[in-house]
């Protein structure tokens, strides 16, 4: 076993934390470009399919709070190896899966071990790094956090379309027997805070349950089934009521699930706003992209993939060094410079066409990694930072569970603009052709007389092409209004990160409460 008092070990801790995240954050991202693949093997629907993420993702938030009960009670060494352990078998079962019933059950197997991987690391980084070092810490342990969703869609198209669909969840198991092994060898046995070893909070855990569980729910579903749907409706009275209660709840309790003292502190309620806000612009991006050049541009999965991964790349090449410039600067002015770059990349966008190159998507995708690599570590360190030592384990679960909440609530909501947006370019260009109406006829002559049958020369080969003029000039009017929808949704959702960089700025660059 590796000593504490090695001069390496905490690199050695960190870099066990950063492959046990990276499997299960890449997890989630890699499943995206499987589902229709699923779909086809199982022989189930859009609506049906889209379980394999929302179980993974409710489940995952209900679990992870939790963790910092156990981590109490049994020290940090048990809960990380025993995640690593239920991720492990979930994703071999579910590599096995001979139902679409079946993958689901154990896609909440998995998600409860992917639950414990992500708050026992932070715990472990911010027990073996100082104050002053995590910062840096942060900054190496996000770029697997950050690159896992870029590279996902990559990895997963090769799977998908070169070997099996079944492997995007075998690849995880030797990865987490290494992570199994070097964490027996690495970690030590801790000793768990006798206080804590009290009753399990059963009620403020099934309100919170509730809670997250309905509204993530809501959130994930409410594009789908309708916003006005009444399950959608129910789902959204439900988590309010059972936000209610579990504050209630917490207030009286002798041990709390979640100590709401934390929220007295300014510059972790900050960092809490600004991870959400972050959420909701990066992981809107990562839906949108993905839509934009499959459906418009018209590129397979695997290219698709590619295409996202510069992200990845200025990712890992900023984190390396902005995490330092956290801990001698404070997380201000990274977080606001990030954010305002995250924003710049967002309205780049906002004049998609056909026309856009793999160039512009490329030099995009670059431009947001520099953003996305100034705010990981700075808004995490800022997080641990500011709270007593004692209250870490609560801080290390919350940090995740509001960047799902904001990756939920950013996807639900830019989903639900892009259709409102399209509708919108619709209206406007029948009030342009009601008032155009000779300008009108000209281009249905034009279709009528030349473009129809021209069109394969200047078509993909294969594109089927309506046998009237009426229909494929409404077919190029459908075409250009959902274009415009994803300009406009990008900059909406630059506009949400540029008002992200402003609450940035009112944070506190000194370190409050340096667990004291």
């Amino acid at each position: 076993m590796v000593e504490k008092s090695h001069k390496h070990y905490k690199w050695i801790v960190l870099a066990l934390v950063v492959v046990s995240s990276f499997m299960a954050i890449l997890d989630v991202n890699i499943v995206t470009v499987a589902l229709p693949k699923m779909m086809s093997h199982f022989g189930i629907n859009v609506t049906d399919v889209e379980w394999v993420m929302i179980a993974y993702t409710i489940t995952y938030s209900i679990v992870i709070l939790p963790v910092a009960f156990f981590r109490r009670k049994y020290g940090v060494r048990y809960p990380f190896i025993v995640s690593i352990g239920i991720f492990v078998i979930g994703s071999a079962l579910c590599g096995m899966s001979p139902s679409f019933t079946d993958i689901i059950m154990f896609r909440v197997i998995q998600a409860i071990g992917g639950a414990g991987l992500t708050p026992t690391g932070l715990i472990l980084i911010a027990e073996v790094f100082s104050p002053e070092e995590r910062g840096e810490a942060m900054g190496i342990w996000s770029i697997g956090a950050m690159v896992a969703p870029a590279i996902g869609p990559t990895i997963g198209g090769y799977f998908v379309d070169y070997v099996d669909w079944r492997w995007i969840f075998f690849v995880n198991v030797p990865i987490g027997i290494i992570s199994i092994l070097g964490s027996i060898a690495i970690l030590p046995h801790d000793i768990p805070i006798k206080k804590y070893l009290k009753k399990f909070d059963v009620f403020g855990f099934l309100f919170m349950a509730l809670f997250m569980g309905s509204l993530l729910y809501a959130l994930n579903e409410g594009q789908t089934l309708g916003w006005h749907a009444p399950i959608i409706i129910q789902s959204e009275v439900i988590s309010g009521f059972s936000f209610c209660f579990f504050i209630i709840t917490e207030l009286f309790v002798e041990t709390p699930l979640l100590n709401l003292d934390i929220f007295k502190n300014y510059n972790f309620v900050i960092a809490s706003i600004v991870n959400m806000i972050r959420a909701v612009g990066i992981f809107g991006a990562m839906f949108l992209l993905p839509l934009f050049i499959e459906n418009v541009l018209n590129y397979n999965a695997m290219r698709t993939g590619i295409l996202m991964a510069p992200t990845a790349i200025s990712v890992a090449c900023v984190s390396l060094f902005s995490g330092k410039i956290s801990d001698k600067i404070g997380p201000r002015y990274p977080l606001f410079l990030g954010l305002l770059i995250v924003a710049a990349s967002m309205f780049m966008f906002d004049n998609l066409s056909l026309n856009t190159s793999v160039y512009d998507i490329v030099v995009n995708q670059l431009i947001r990694g520099v953003g996305i690599g100034l705010l990981n570590a700075p808004v995490m360190s800022a997080a641990l930072n500011s709270v007593k030592t004692e209250q870490i384990p609560e801080v290390s679960g919350l940090i995740p569970v509001t960047l799902q909440v904001g990756a939920s609530f950013g996807i639900a909501f830019i989903g639900n603009e892009l259709v409102v947006r399209q509708v919108y370019h619709l209206n406007q260009y029948a009030s342009s052709i009601k008032y155009n109406f000779y300008a009108y006829h000209n281009i249905i002559s034009f279709i009528n007389s030349d473009l129809v049958s021209k069109a394969p020369s200047y078509f993909r080969p294969g594109t089927v092409f309506p046998s009237s003029s009426l229909a494929f000039f409404d077919e190029i009017v459908q075409m250009l209004a959902s274009i415009a929808s994803y300009g406009d949704s990008f900059a909406i959702l630059g506009y949400i990160t540029l008002a992200g960089a402003a609450i940035a700025f009112f944070i506190k660059n000194k370190k409050i409460g340096r667990n004291l």
